[in-house]
């Protein structure tokens, strides 16, 4: 059938139809493109706008809530984000000030004086409807949901998160503070960047740490991981495994910044470089449960936090994360060369009393 209606058609007809086809062909893949890279860069816009100019004008009020809400419970910011970019970000709202106050508090419950963040996202709309005397329908709830699913998770004051529960009576910088420091950052939750050591994840810094690592290619950032880190821990800070050690001993209490240069912080070093400068170390099976001291592997270090678990930057995908010592094959333990390993005595990690015997734990009260 094909054959009898093409020899039917005259030559010069099908070379105009053929030519006529291939331009609305190309015009086709050119319209598709282009949308595609307007959607994309609008997209990509929006990413930006929301963590690195809305974010910004949140980052007080969060942090408030955050530093209050119990272990590991944090406001929904993405969908905050998307709340206000959707409904407020106008000018019928021109007491901006008074705007994001209000929303904050449409995202949290105060239970017994403890802010609580709220998980369900209805709950969470019925009171942005109740408190600003409006109504969104069910369409209009689903398109901010989704549109928060494209958004960076942003800020949660990590300068302030980070320093809980870090300075000891005689000023020096012990294990417990390292122990501290490491769950601090897992509150957070930190993102995983080859060569971090705190800085707050923003795109101008992945693209610095991407041009620096071009060559290597165990720092997995191509323009696609690069964009996968943005989206999901963009706002938090950033580690490497031997950057969340440190990172602790950089950090300037004083200031909040995390600085090399100063008199007696751990040098520039690898997560195997820090195995080799360590005096105290051995194999896993001799590791004694002492909070704060680091497990090793080839090419990878955590922060052994006691009670068998471990708290790493696992890599891009995970993050900051807390896994249990066993099973991820760790080898040896080590003493970081610039801390102090305290042997005993009542400690502070998080919301815990911890007794130490001998360099282990002994007790816990909650």
């Amino acid at each position: 059938m094909i054959i009898i209606i093409r020899h039917s058609i005259p030559r010069f007809l099908l070379k105009k139809h053929f030519r006529v086809a291939a331009g609305v062909l190309l015009i086709g893949i050119f319209l598709t493109v282009f949308v595609f890279k307007s959607c994309a860069g609008q997209k990509e816009s929006l990413r930006v706008y929301a963590l690195e100019t809305v974010s910004q004008d949140f980052k007080p009020e969060v942090s408030r809530v955050l530093l209050r809400a119990p272990e590991g419970k944090q406001l929904n910011t993405k969908l905050l984000y998307s709340v206000y970019i959707t409904l407020f970000d106008n000018n019928r709202y021109p007491n901006k000030n008074s705007v994001r106050e209000r929303l904050v508090k449409c995202f949290y419950l105060n239970e017994k004086n403890t802010l609580v963040p709220i998980a369900d996202t209805d709950g969470i709309f019925d009171r942005v409807e109740a408190e600003f005397r409006l109504a969104i329908d069910r369409a209009q709830r689903q398109s901010m949901i989704r549109l928060s699913g494209e958004l960076a998770p942003g800020y949660v004051d990590a300068g302030s998160l980070l320093e809980k529960n870090l300075k000891s009576g005689d000023g020096l910088k012990n294990n417990i503070g390292l122990t501290n420091f490491a769950f601090n950052a897992l509150t957070c939750k930190s993102g995983y960047v080859y060569g971090a050591v705190g800085q707050t994840i923003l795109l101008p810094f992945l693209q610095k740490q991407q041009q620096k690592f071009s060559g290597v290619e165990r720092a997995n950032l191509t323009g696609e991981q690069v964009n996968d880190i943005y989206l999901n821990f963009g706002g938090r800070p950033g580690f490497d495994c031997s950057g969340l050690i440190k990172a602790y001993s950089w950090l300037n209490e004083s200031t909040g910044e995390f600085s090399s240069k100063q008199q007696g912080v751990l040098p520039d070093c690898t997560a195997d470089g820090l195995y080799d400068a360590a005096e105290i170390k051995g194999n896993l099976s001799a590791m004694p449960d002492t909070p704060g001291l680091v497990v090793h592997m080839s090419g990878h270090v955590g922060v052994y936090v006691g009670g068998g678990e471990v708290i790493e930057a696992r890599g891009n995908r995970y993050g900051v994360v807390k896994t249990k010592l066993e099973g991820r094959g760790w080898q040896h333990y080590l003493q970081v060369p610039t801390l102090v390993y305290v042997r005993s005595g009542t400690y502070q990690i998080q919301d815990h009393k911890v007794v130490l015997c001998d360099g282990k734990v002994t007790h816990t009260d909650e």
